[in-house]
């Protein structure tokens, strides 16, 4: 078989001008094709302990300026790429320094990483710890005249916060924001939020608790002399001291309403819890009408009295004695004197007058009190 050696050069020209144009159209498409694009990779943890965390605010996303063809890069910006960092070594405590280079991110062939911004990111890395915080109530303002505010109820009382220990580990309590309690005159319920720093709303969010202010009357102590009364009633009978002084926490408005301020209180012995020696307990009650606004006693001095007795009426009465005087026949009064000898009665009688002062007549005897009771009553 004959071959042609002057067939690949035959029309050379033609072959050549086609060849041109085909480069010439490869390179103008080539080059319309290729595209600069910024695109956001997130800086993805990998490996990181479960008890672990870390504790500083660092830049989750990094910018990176590529090059390439437009349809490649819309191919890439679909499969979600990220700059991995594996934490599988790290320890608490430690600072973790990663450096985002054009390698770092796993582009495919035909685009050409530009720029990585930032180019370095630290990590805190921290041991997680969760705890329960208290909450406390924070209020401003001034309740209406007569109260006081009594407490605050917070629902719910804690909250759970889990972070770094760092962090987290150091607070306290976690108050509310302001509550104004201004004018208010009775009990009420609000919903408040948090007063959270920029760390712990990270890691809390925006959280809402009820509060319920409870308001009660405001106080003033006062020291009031009382009177001491007998309970029963029984006549001879002498409470000493008569009177006792009765410190107690009385509600403003009562107390500035209420002139005489021993009105509000009743002070009592009973005779049957009486000992030995006649010493018996002081019971103080306050005024029934009064028993709505809760008066607090505070102290009673003193907090025991005695029972004493007249010394010429602890057998029989004066009255008594007379009107049995008067009864007596008078030929028995008389028979009863006339067996007393003379002479002892004159010596008696001369006795009397040498102890007596001259105006002893005229001078009333004064009462002499000595102990009532020597066994318990019963």
């Amino acid at each position: 078989m004959k071959i042609d050696l002057h067939l690949p050069f035959r029309h050379w020209p033609l072959k050549l001008l086609a060849l041109v144009i085909a480069t010439a159209l490869w390179y103008g498409i080539a080059a319309e094709d290729k595209v600069d694009i910024t695109m956001s990779v997130p800086l993805e943890l990998r490996n990181l302990p479960p008890n672990m965390i870390i504790a500083n605010q660092y830049q989750k996303v990094l910018d990176v300026s590529v090059r390439g063809s437009k349809r490649l890069l819309q191919e890439v910006q679909q499969q979600h790429l990220s700059r991995p960092v594996d934490l599988a070594k790290a320890e608490p405590g430690q600072t973790v320094v990663v450096q985002n280079t054009p390698q770092s991110v796993p582009f495919p062939r035909g685009v050409m990483v530009q720029r990585v911004q930032p180019a370095n990111v630290t990590l805190q890395v921290d041991q997680l710890v969760e705890r329960q915080i208290p909450l406390s109530a924070r209020t401003v303002g001034t309740p209406a005249k007569g109260l006081i505010l009594d407490s605050v109820q917070l629902k719910p009382a804690t909250i759970t916060v889990s972070g770094p220990r760092s962090l987290i580990g150091s607070v306290q309590t976690i108050e509310t924001a302001p509550i104004n309690v201004a004018g208010m005159n009775r009990n009420h319920t609000v919903q408040v939020s948090l007063a959270l720093n920029s760390t712990l709303k990270a890691l809390i969010g925006e959280t809402m608790v009820e509060g319920s202010l409870l308001f009660r009357a405001a106080l003033t102590r006062r020291t009031v002399p009382v009177r001491v009364h007998l309970k029963p009633e029984e006549k001879g009978l002498a409470v000493v001291p008569g009177t006792v002084n009765v410190t107690a926490d009385i509600p403003l408005v009562l107390a500035q309403s209420t002139p005489d301020l021993a009105s509000l209180f009743h002070a009592s012995i009973n005779a049957s819890e009486t000992g030995r020696n006649g010493w018996a307990p002081i019971r103080i009650e306050t005024d029934e009408r009064h028993d709505q606004v809760s008066i607090n006693i505070v102290s009673v001095r003193p907090d025991q009295a005695r029972l004493f007795r007249d010394s010429r009426e602890s057998k029989e009465s004066r009255s008594t004695k007379e009107a049995r005087e008067t009864k007596e026949p008078r030929f028995t009064k008389e028979a009863r004197e006339t067996k007393e000898p003379r002479s002892t009665k004159e010596a008696r009688e001369s006795h009397e007058t040498r102890e007596q002062p001259p105006d002893a007549k005229q001078r009333a005897t004064p009462p002499v009190l000595e102990p009532a009771i020597k066994e318990p009553l019963s």
